[in-house]
């Protein structure tokens, strides 16, 4: 059956008495083909473990189910290994290193994407992006330095991030759909774009948590007041165009850019309040607070983003034909 290490099976029961064991042919075929699968990254010159990581993503993201990292001699030390093992772990979903020698390390990444589709992926970075905002925001508002530095630390949007972008690029270049997700190689670019925006979004959370960090002392009543306000209309505006996205709904997108423009009415009026304020003692708290809805300006942006996106999806659902009529969803029947 051309069956190699790592090649994922998937295991059913086919009666009272038998299981049926059958190949993943859409992503055991690259594996049993060996060396056509295989990136080679070579490495002659000393460097951080953080650049030979990015390299290697690259790799793993262009669809490499195994790669092999060689080492000119003294190249690189067992510390240097050691924190490549740990960014690995901490960065990608699914690569372990199956062979760990002098001359080089050999990763083959054993999760295929029968395992998690595409959209099971970014609803787990929709969600750990909200929560990293809402912690982000929490931690500023309430001056905890501990949660700030976890929302720092969380990993998991660029692990997901990363293994979206490998099956989406791997699904338009090869061809290889999987039932639930957007077959049309232009829709999964869509899809792409928008695991990008909230990625972005949970960057602009670790943007307000190192703001959290740095203050010396917390803020005022009437400075929380205000962050808990914009906190909870861009977190709102963001777990909105998240949830136009995944129910494919045209018109809760066109709802969620009016209410951007809300956004912007709200932040415009706290900040003519602060701007004259510079003078005035507390001004690292006021820095800091201006910063932070700096970024969560961002995270609304993001979410216009991923609305004007969802609206590329869902073209069906307002486009008319030239009798009026608007086409018909893949869903059902629409009158008008």
């Amino acid at each position: 059956m051309g069956l190699v290490q790592g090649s994922p099976l998937s295991i059913s029961r086919h009666n009272s008495t038998s299981l049926l064991i059958s190949v993943d042919k859409n992503f055991g075929n690259s594996v049993a083909k060996g060396e056509d699968n295989v990136g080679v990254l070579s490495l002659t010159n000393p460097e951080s473990p953080e650049t030979t990581v990015r390299k290697i993503s690259c790799l793993y993201v262009q669809g490499y189910n195994v790669i092999k990292v060689r080492l000119a001699e003294n190249s690189i030390g067992s510390i240097h290994k050691s924190a490549i093992r740990e960014l690995l772990r901490r960065q990608l979903i699914g690569v372990e290193i199956v062979s760990d020698s002098l001359d080089g390390l050999l990763l083959q990444i054993l999760l295929g994407k029968s395992e998690l589709t595409i959209e099971n992926a970014m609803k787990r970075m929709s969600i750990v992006s909200s929560a990293m905002l809402e912690d982000a925001v929490g931690a500023l508002r309430l001056f905890d330095k501990k949660r700030a530095r976890e929302v720092i630390e969380k990993d998991e949007i660029e692990r997901f991030g990363s293994y979206t972008a490998r099956h989406i690029l791997g699904s338009i270049n090869h061809d290889v759909f999987k039932e639930g997700d957007d077959a049309e190689p232009e829709k999964l670019a869509i899809n792409l774009m928008i695991s990008r925006a909230i990625e972005n979004a949970a960057k602009c959370a670790r943007d307000i948590a190192e703001q959290a960090i740095r203050m010396g002392s917390p803020l005022d009543d009437a400075k929380v007041e205000s962050l808990n306000h914009l906190g909870e209309c861009a977190s709102e505006i963001f777990d909105s165009a998240i949830l136009s996205f995944f129910k494919r709904d045209s018109r809760a997108a066109e709802r969620t850019i009016e209410r951007s423009k809300e956004y912007s009415v709200l932040e415009r009026s706290i900040t003519d309040l602060y701007r004259s304020a510079h003078s005035t003692p507390g001004t690292e708290q006021i820095m800091a607070l201006i910063s932070s809805m700096g970024s969560l300006r961002n995270v609304v942006h993001h979410s216009m983003e991923i609305s004007s996106l969802v609206l590329g999806l869902t073209t069906e659902q307002y486009v008319r034909n030239e009798e009026g009529l608007a086409t018909l969803p893949a869903s059902g029947l629409l009158l008008n």
